[in-house]
């Protein structure tokens, strides 16, 4: 199983990348969505985890995009936004797990 990271903030993309291969997962980084879906779409047991504020597409797009192809895939969503925001940003997008930044170790623990 392999992690796609989808975030534009490099200390928050390494963050990730780094506490993932800790864990003994490989991970992959990706500035922003355009350039993740340029890349090889995620094996059926990866999982894709997407920041909502991305530049371009925006993270809840990209989920849209996903879901679409692919409903079986495994996504998580990180923010730092606000709770009141979420709500309306989430709706119908099916996204069962929410990390908030910062990142904590033990929140990607969870994951695993």
């Amino acid at each position: 199983m392999a992690f796609h990271v989808i975030e534009d903030d490099p200390a928050v993309a390494d963050a990730l990348v780094l506490m993932l291969n800790a864990f003994g997962h490989e991970a992959h980084a990706y500035v922003d969505a355009e350039t993740f879906l340029s890349a090889a779409p995620p094996r059926a047991a990866d999982t894709v985890v997407i920041d909502l504020a991305l530049p371009g597409m925006s993270g809840a797009d990209l989920v849209r995009r996903l879901r679409a192809s692919n409903p079986d895939t495994r996504i998580v969503v990180i923010t730092g936004q606000s709770l009141s925001r979420l709500d309306s940003q989430l709706e119908g997008l099916g996204v069962t797990h929410l990390i908030r930044k910062p990142v904590e170790a033990d929140a990607i623990r969870d994951l695993l």
